[in-house]
C-alpha cells in the first residue's frame, strides 16, 4: 500500500497493526531519549505552525485518538473586516490531527522535546481534510505518479534576511554593511547564527548542502532535493528553526518577501525536476537548444507556463509578494519566458534536468507552491503543451510590457487569474480552494483599509 493510500483515512490507518508497531518504536525512542513531550505540528493554509504539546505519558493514547483543533485553525482563526471566519463557519465541529511517525524529530536545542507532523482528518469520515496542506500534497504526488509513473523531485532556494532589532522591536535594520552578491562579510558576521543552523539542522536530519549570501543581511541555506511532501516537511522545518536560532541571537529571521526597497527580496525560487520509474530523469532530452529538454520535458515546462499567472498566487500570496517585481533590476522577474541559465527569465534552466521557477518567495507554503508546480506540469503532460522557443535577452528590463506576457504584478491581478483558471480548482479540494481564496482578499482589503507611510508623505502637504 503506498502512503497516500495508508495515510488517506486515520480510522483504517490507527486501527493497523503496522502504525501500532511503529508507535511502539516511537515511543520507546523518545523514553529512552528522556523526551518529556512531542509537539504535534501541522501547517496552516499560510504555513505557519500550529499544534498542541503532547506530554509523553499521553503520547500513545494521543498518538492513536489524534489532537483535536477547530476546523479554523487552519485558516489562523481569521476573521474578515465584517466579522466573518474565514474559510469555514463558527459551528464547524473540530477535525483530528494523526500523528506522521516517520516524521518524529527530537529537537536537538531542546531534547527534552520532540515534534511530529500530522495529517489533519475530518472526524465522522476519516478521510483527509480538504484543508490540509499536506495531505493534499500528498495526494497531488500519488496523481503524478498513477498517470505518469513519473516521480517529482524538488528543491526551494530560501532567501531570508537576519535583522537586529534597533530600539523598538518593530524598527528591524540589516545586521551588515555588504552591498555585493556573495559578500562573505555576510558569513562572518553571522557565523554563529549559521554554526548553529548547521547543527540545528543536522539534528532534524534535514539535508543541509551549501548556502551563500546575496545582499545586506540576508543567508540562503539548502538542502539537497526530495520528493514534495518530504522535501516541504523538512522545509518547513527549517524555517521554525530559523526563528528558534534568531531568537537565541536576539535577531528577527524574516522570510517577508520585500522588506526594503533598493536591495534584493527574499524570493524562494523552486527547483523542479522528474524522475522515471528506472530512475532516470525525465526531462532530459534533445530539444530546444542548450535547454536539452525531452518530450516530456517540454511538455511539463508548457504547462508552467500555460498556468503561469494562476500559480503565481499561490507562491506570492501576499500583497508585499508584488513589491518585488516593482523594484526592476533585483531578479525577480515576471516575463512568461524560459531560456537557459538565464535569470532574468521566468523559469531559468540553471543546468539541463531540472527547472527553476522564479516568481515564487518567501511568503508561500511550501507544501501549496511545490503541489502548484506538479499540477501546471502535469496538465502540461496531459495536454501535451508547447513552451515554445526559449527567449535569449533581458526578459525583465521594463515591467511596462503587455499584460498577456507577464504574471501579475499586483494580489488583485493575481487573485483574479487564480479564479480564472480552472485547473486550481483541481490543485486544491474544494474547502482549501474557497480558504485560500478568502485568505487572500481579505488580505488585500485590509490592506486597502489602511493609510501608508508613502500616502501620508506624499499627500499631507500636497495642496494648495
Amino acid at each position: 500500500m503506498n502512503r497516500y493510500e495508508r495515510c488517506r483515512n486515520y480510522h483504517e490507518l490507527t486501527a493497523s497493526t503496522a502504525f501500532l508497531e511503529e508507535l511502539e518504536q516511537a515511543e520507546e525512542r523518545l523514553r529512552a531519549a528522556g523526551v518529556e513531550g512531542v509537539y504535534f505540528t501541522m501547517p496552516s493554509i499560510d504555513g505557519r505552525a500550529l499544534g498542541k504539546l503532547v506530554t509523553i505519558d499521553h503520547f500513545r493514547s494521543t498518538a492513536i485518538g489524534g489532537i483535536r483543533l477547530h476546523y479554523g485553525a487552519l485558516a489562523d482563526a481569521r476573521e474578515n473586516l465584517f466579522g466573518e471566519l474565514i474559510g469555514f463557519d463558527e459551528e464547524e465541529q473540530e477535525g483530528i490531527g494523526i500523528p506522521d511517525l516517520p516524521t518524529l524529530r527530537i529537537l536537538p536545542w531542546e531534547p527534552r522535546l520532540a515534534s511530529i507532523l500530522c495529517f489533519f482528518h475530518d472526524e465522522d469520515t476519516g478521510e483527509l481534510l480538504d484543508h490540509d496542506s499536506r495531505g493534499n500534497l500528498l495526494r497531488l504526488e500519488h496523481l503524478l505518479q498513477e498517470e505518469t509513473g513519473l516521480r517529482m523531485f524538488c528543491g526551494i532556494e530560501p532567501e531570508m534576511m537576519w535583522l537586529r532589532k534597533d530600539g523598538l522591536e518593530s524598527d528591524a535594520r540589516h545586521t551588515t554593511k555588504a552591498l555585493s552578491f556573495y559578500e562573505l562579510t555576510n558569513f562572518h558576521e553571522l557565523q554563529p547564527v549559521l554554526l548553529d543552523l548547521l547543527e540545528y539542522g543536522r539534528g532534524l536530519e534535514l539535508d543541509i548542502s551549501h548556502g551563500d549570501s546575496e545582499d545586506s543581511s540576508q543567508l540562503e541555506i539548502n538542502q539537497g532535493p526530495a520528493t514534495p511532501l518530504d522535501f516541504a516537511d523538512d522545509f518547513f522545518r527549517y524555517r521554525q528553526m530559523c526563528r528558534v536560532v534568531a531568537r537565541r541571537h536576539g535577531l528577527i529571521c524574516t522570510f517577508m518577501p520585500k522588506p526594503y526597497m533598493g536591495c534584493s527580496g527574499n524570493g524562494h525560487h523552486h527547483h523542479v525536476s522528474l524522475v522515471d520509474e528506472g530512475g532516470e530523469n525525465a526531462i532530459l532530452g534533445t530539444l530546444k537548444g542548450r535547454a536539452r529538454l525531452s518530450e516530456t520535458g517540454a511538455h511539463f515546462l508548457g504547462g508552467l507556463l500555460e498556468h503561469a499567472d494562476a500559480i503565481t498566487l499561490v507562491g506570492s500570496p501576499t500583497v508585499n509578494s508584488y513589491k518585488r517585481y516593482w523594484d526592476v533590476g533585483y531578479w525577480a522577474p515576471f516575463h512568461k519566458s524560459y531560456d537557459y541559465n538565464n535569470r532574468t527569465s521566468l523559469i531559468r534552466i540553471p543546468a539541463p534536468g531540472r527547472f527553476e521557477v522564479r516568481q515564487f518567495d518567501g511568503s508561500c507554503n511550501a507544501h501549496l507552491s511545490l503541489g502548484a508546480c506538479l499540477m501546471a506540469g502535469l496538465d502540461g503532460i496531459r495536454r501535451q503543451l508547447d513552451p515554445g522557443e526559449p527567449l535569449h535577452a533581458n526578459a525583465s528590463a521594463d515591467l511596462r510590457i503587455p499584460r498577456e506576457e507577464r504574471v501579475p504584478v499586483t494580489l488583485d491581478e493575481a487573485i483574479a487569474a487564480f479564479e480564472a483558471d480552472e485547473l486550481m480548482r483541481e490543485l486544491f479540494r474544494p474547502g482549501l480552494y474557497r480558504a485560500f481564496v478568502e485568505l487572500r482578499k481579505d488580505e488585500l482589503q485590509r490592506y486597502w483599509a489602511q493609510v501608508s507611510s508613502w500616502e501620508t508623505d506624499f499627500y499631507l502637504e500636497r495642496w494648495p
